[in-house]
């Protein structure tokens, strides 16, 4: 499967892929993409069943591959890696799957405990799913996501291209998702962030990276939302850009420990 990706930024300059949430596509970088391609290639595909692949089922088996696929033709080599929510899941698993394939990585809200009751959601999915494309269901759920009003459009753009059986796809793996037992010896170089404002789960995943990985470092981001690359993008790219070069990261963010 060949993954849509925009590219930008020096052709020369150290690479970054970007890989976003469940529920919207690349276009969630953009804030921060602008403020990085000017010192870095940035990479940002749509996933498989989402944006301009929505027709596709996601499986993180089949991401993993198409962005394996990605970096070698796109940028000949490894990248560093940034992820939120599913993206942070996806970037997990290209670590654990390609370790050579990446310098180092940021996550972000990534949810790394299997969660119960896959089925009966899953069966409540089926039966609220024409609700979704209900204006003020689309509405609802972006203030829930903490999406910024100036991107409704491409949110909403999104969830009417979703279809029950992509959306129901996304919800299965994320919920069943497992720390891949490579990651516990991958050498990557990541760091681990939570919102303050997420839920305290969240909070404890971002430790757990922390102490399973050997190259790991957690963090919480005081104030922030899952989506905080959106609202606070002047501070996602500052973490991101001091992580790639191997320097403190901002000192707004407080250590898990």
């Amino acid at each position: 499967m060949s993954l849509p990706c925009h590219i930008s930024g020096p052709a020369s300059a150290p690479p970054i892929l970007f890989l976003h949430g469940g529920g919207v596509s690349g276009w969630m970088w953009e804030p921060v993409v602008d403020r990085l391609s000017d010192r870095f290639r940035c990479l940002v595909p749509d996933l498989p069943g989402h944006g301009r692949l929505a027709c596709e089922r996601f499986s993180f088996a089949g991401a993993v591959a198409a962005l394996a696929e990605l970096i070698r033709t796109a940028a000949g080599g490894p990248v560093h890696v940034v992820g939120l929510s599913l993206g942070a899941q996806t970037a997990l698993h290209l670590i654990a799957s390609h370790p050579h394939l990446v310098g180092r990585a940021v996550v972000s809200g990534a949810l790394t405990r299997p969660l119960p009751g896959i089925g009966p959601y899953r069966v409540l999915l089926r039966l609220t799913f024409p609700l979704a494309h209900r204006e003020w269901m689309i509405r609802a759920n972006a203030r829930q996501l903490g999406i910024p009003r100036e991107y409704l459009a491409q949110f909403r753009a999104d969830t009417l291209q979703t279809t029950a059986e992509g959306l129901e796809a996304v919800v299965a793996e994320n919920m069943a998702f497992r720390l891949p037992d490579a990651l516990r010896t991958a050498p990557v170089p990541l760091l681990a962030l939570v919102g303050g404002r997420e839920l305290g789960l969240l909070t404890t995943c971002a430790r757990d990276l922390a102490r399973n990985l050997p190259s790991a470092r957690a963090y919480v981001v005081p104030g922030a939302g899952h989506t905080w690359c959106l609202d606070r993008p002047d501070l996602f790219a500052a973490v991101v850009a001091a992580h790639v070069a191997d320097e403190p990261v901002p000192p707004e963010l407080v250590p898990l420990v």
